[in-house]
């Protein structure tokens, strides 16, 4: 979110004063204007304002595709005395009619598959990202472990393979690996050893 000066007149999204021109504001265009102080801070109120607007916009996307999807509908179902006629669709030679049936029918197929795509759009707006969600998604799988691991555990990580943890930190573990080698490795990198199933004499994991 940036400060600006205000080229038009128009409330402020949070308080609903209403903003001169002139006058300064704080924008930004997922959310729309506000007065200075006035601008969300929490990333759930961020998250609010920006999903209220996606909203809308996604709306429209689906609006829109609803209309093709009943326009393509028509078509694919029109003409239904000779749709299914077996001679009609197989007969050799142009006939006008069934040359349009078919254009239009490429055209109605089209328009699904855009109808699809704005479906898809609708979808993807509706999810709002803030600044710091793949933190905090991270520090939820942070928790989660710190359930399951403790100092001792048998633990695996992606880059350093296998290893025990020698302490826990806030946000890592130090994991002496059977390399030899002893890391602080983020917590979200690390998950507990698959225990060993002794099967007929075979270790499997």
């Amino acid at each position: 979110m940036r400060q600006i000066i205000t080229k038009y007149e128009g409330p402020c999204r949070s308080c609903g004063t209403t903003l001169t021109i002139g006058s300064p504001a704080m924008y930004e265009k997922s959310m729309g204007i506000f007065c200075v102080g006035c601008e969300p801070k929490d990333p759930e109120e961020i998250r609010a304002f920006r999903l209220e607007r996606a909203e809308r916009k996604a709306e429209r996307y689906e609006e829109w595709a609803g209309k093709r999807e009943r326009n393509a509908d028509a078509q694919l179902n029109s003409h239904p005395e000779v749709r299914h006629d077996w001679a009609f669709i197989t007969q050799p030679g142009r006939i006008p009619l069934r040359e349009r049936m078919n254009a239009a029918d490429n055209r109605a197929h089209e328009s699904l598959e855009i109808a699809q795509e704005m479906r898809r759009k609708a979808g993807s707006l509706r999810h709002v990202r803030v600044k710091g969600d793949a933190e905090r998604r991270r520090q939820a799988v942070r928790d989660k472990l710190d359930s399951l691991i403790t100092k001792g555990s048998r633990v695996h990580d992606f880059c350093f393979g296998t290893g025990e943890v020698v302490r826990v930190n806030a946000k890592s573990y130090s994991i002496r690996f059977d390399s030899g080698s002893t890391y602080a490795r983020d917590k979200s990198y690390v998950r507990p050893e698959k225990p060993t199933i002794q099967t007929e004499g075979k270790n499997v994991s």
